[in-house]
């Protein structure tokens, strides 16, 4: 996914750093604009992007959907997973490591993990797994690595279709 911030520029405005090169004054955001969605339509958003931009006001999640509303149209993602615990054996959630544990020991006693990368048997997902709509994902995919991406502006319609 390949998203860039646009910004409304106040007259006068100047950049203000501190000592560590960040900027302390940014200037209000305008809009979010999409350059692609990936090469597939399946998306993790972490905890903290989606925090971000929702704070920003430019996502929003409901009714199983995590929604970016950038321009110029809104992308509507389906979540498949919530952060927390899962099993790797049958995929249930947990809602504490102790539940996922008890969970493996219960019904999966004895059996190796499938996930090497977990071997207690469960996993802790940090985000959100989402599955973006097909024709949205038709439409917006990246096209391939020599195709330059341009940023539909306001006013403009899919500039990379």
């Amino acid at each position: 996914m390949l998203l860039k911030r646009f910004y409304k520029i106040p007259p006068g405005w100047e950049k203000k750093v501190d000592k560590d090169g960040n900027c302390t004054n940014p200037p209000p955001l305008d809009y979010v604009s999409i350059g692609h969605t990936g090469t597939t339509p399946e998306q993790n958003f972490s905890d903290h992007f989606v925090a971000g931009a929702i704070k920003e006001g430019w996502l929003s999640i409901g009714a199983g959907k995590i929604v970016l509303h950038v321009h110029p149209e809104d992308l509507v993602y389906r979540i498949v997973r919530t952060p927390g615990f899962y099993c790797c054996h049958c995929g249930a959630g947990a809602a504490s490591q102790v539940d996922a544990r008890a969970h493996v020991v219960g019904a999966h006693a004895g059996k190796k993990s499938p996930d090497a990368n977990n071997p207690a048997g469960y996993r802790r997902l940090n985000g959100y797994e989402c599955v973006l709509e097909a024709a949205q994902h038709k439409k917006w995919k990246n096209r391939g690595p020599k195709r330059a991406v341009s940023f539909p502006r306001k006013g403009e319609v899919n500039a990379n279709g």
